[in-house]
Parts: structure tokens; C-alpha cells; sequence
């Protein structure tokens, strides 16, 4: 009887593992590669054990009932033995080791290339010189809102000007990537290096991203470059931003439904010294366009006919 309770008991949880890695197998493409790993190890395993429990008891039947016996229970130690491991980055290079690492392989045999018109070239065609201003805060703070204010203002006086929205680029060449801290470094400096492509094409780029670490924007403005980059903090409180959550993004990250959500369970780093600060919350859209307007007049950057100077 008390077998028979132990084999049920067994197969009861072996159902629900299976059905619990099962359920896995679509949102974690890891699961499959663990699982086949697992079962192409353990089954070369088993037949080693089968071999070897003849060989000491000289009984075929004994062996196979070991091997059998270590097959399933091996089997779900290792698998969970490797999605734990799979968590851990220990002894793992990150993300930028790895770029770097590949960027001094290929260091010897890539050459920049220079193009006969230059960036001042293509600025005097474009009638504008080309500048970042990179609109930095919490989800739904107002920064596409007011991206798009300026991209209207921009191309109404005749200035040739885009903006490179955070979601949109995450649903194009930055799909791959994940919110985790890494990836999401990672995601800002494949922007800044779009923003600089654009810069260098002499056109005015307006960059809405949520950028939340401090480092990232310092980077972005590294591969940007300093006297092109305007940092602009818009500044609005989480309880504002939730308020104005039309997506329902904040609800499901405080169910556990988004993970790495930046103001929920990961951090938001504000801006040591933005060039403009943008109140959002306590700021109508216009006057938060207008903040922007004025910076970029009075410090000569952009007048109503045009852009007049570098920053």
C-alpha cells in the first residue's frame, strides 16, 4: 500500500512539473534548449548506469531498474539545477565586456570612412544646424506629447527635425532587447548612436526615452556629443504619472505583470543638472513647449526663421 501511495504521489508531481515547464516553453525559449540538454545528458547517463548495475550485480533487470530509477530523478535536478544557474550572472561577461571584447577583435580590419560633405555641408543645405534634445522622465510624464509639440514647432518654421520614440524603436531595431539594467543600456546607446547618425545627416533629432539611469544619459551624450546634446528632465510625480497612465502600464506592473517597470521595481535616476527641467505635472503642455522654445531662442540655437548657431 505504501508503495502504491509513493508511486502516485510521484507521478502526481511529475505531472505538475511537466505541466509547469510546459506552460514555460512559449515565453522562455531557454526552457526548450534546458529540457532537450537535459534529457540527450541524462539518457547517456542512464545507459552508462544500466551497464554498470549489470556489471555489479550481473542482473540486467537490477541495472535497468537503477538506471531507470536515476533517469527521472537526475532528470528534474538537472533541469531546475540549470534554470537556476541560468539567473546567476556569475563568472558571465556583460553585455558591454562582450562589445568591447568584439570591438578590439575587429578593431585591425574596420576602417571609418569619411564622407566629401560634411556635416556643416548638409546643415547649410538643411538651412539648420543639427542638435539631440533628449526628453528624459517617467513613463507618461508628457515626453512624446511634448516631442511632438516640438516636432510640429520644428517643422513649421522650415527646420528639417524627427523625433525617435521609445516604444517605437523597441518594436524595431531594439526588439531583441529586454528591460532588465543591461538591455536597457544597452537600448540607449543604440539610440544615441540613430541620433548621432541623424546629427551627422545635419537634421534636428527630438529623443523621447525614459533613459532612467544616469550613466546611460552620460554615455548617450558621450557618443552624441557634448555641444550637440540637450538633456531635457520632464519632471512629473509617480502618483501624476499613474493618473495619466491611459495604457494601464503602472496597474500591471504593481500585479507583477511587467517586470522591471521603471518607478515600481526599478529605480528612476533624475538628471543631476538638465539643461532644461521641464515641471510636467504642475506645467501646462504649452508652457512646458514653450520652456523649451525659449531655452532654444535665448541661447541662440533656433530663432522663428531658423536655427541660427551651434549650441
Amino acid at each position: 500500500m505504501l508503495h502504491f501511495l509513493v508511486i502516485c504521489n510521484f507521478h502526481y508531481i511529475s505531472v505538475m512539473i511537466a505541466d509547469l515547464i510546459l506552460s514555460r516553453l512559449d515565453k522562455d525559449p531557454t526552457v526548450k534548449r534546458h529540457l532537450l540538454k537535459t534529457v540527450s545528458w541524462r539518457v547517456v547517463g542512464s545507459i552508462d548506469t544500466v551497464l554498470l548495475g549489470w556489471f555489479i550485480t550481473g542482473q540486467i533487470n537490477t541495472g535497468a531498474k537503477i538506471g531507470g530509477l536515476e533517469l527521472i530523478t537526475k532528470m528534474l535536478l538537472y533541469f531546475f539545477h540549470e534554470r537556476v544557474w541560468h539567473k546567476i550572472s556569475f563568472g558571465l561577461p556583460s553585455r558591454f565586456k562582450k562589445a568591447e571584447k568584439v570591438k578590439a577583435e575587429n578593431a585591425g580590419n574596420l576602417f571609418r570612412q569619411h564622407s566629401k560633405i560634411t556635416r556643416q555641408v548638409r546643415e547649410e543645405l538643411n538651412g539648420n544646424k543639427a542638435f539631440t534634445i533628449w526628453l528624459t522622465g517617467l513613463s507618461a510624464s508628457g515626453k512624446s506629447t511634448i516631442a511632438e509639440e516640438l516636432d510640429s514647432w520644428l517643422f513649421g518654421i522650415g527646420l528639417r527635425a524627427y523625433v525617435v520614440d521609445g516604444d517605437n524603436t523597441r518594436l524595431g531595431i531594439n526588439s531583441d532587447l529586454s528591460f532588465s539594467k543591461e538591455d536597457r543600456a544597452e537600448n540607449i546607446r543604440r539610440v544615441a548612436e540613430i541620433c548621432k547618425l541623424f546629427n551627422e545627416a545635419g537634421t534636428i533629432v527630438i529623443a523621447s526615452f525614459i533613459s532612467p539611469f544616469e550613466e546611460d544619459r552620460a554615455r548617450a551624450k558621450t557618443i552624441i556629443g557634448d555641444d550637440l546634446f540637450i538633456e531635457t528632465f520632464v519632471d512629473a510625480s509617480l502618483e501624476t504619472c499613474k493618473e495619466r497612465d491611459v495604457k494601464g502600464l503602472y496597474k500591471l506592473a504593481e500585479q507583477g505583470k511587467i517586470k522591471n517597470f521603471t518607478g515600481i521595481d526599478s529605480p528612476y535616476e533624475p538628471p543631476f543638472a538638465p539643461a532644461i527641467h521641464l515641471h510636467s505635472d504642475s506645467t501646462s503642455l504649452s508652457a512646458c513647449v514653450g520652456q523649451v522654445k525659449n531655452y532654444l531662442t535665448k541661447k541662440g540655437i533656433v530663432s522663428e526663421v531658423g536655427v541660427l548657431q551651434a549650441i
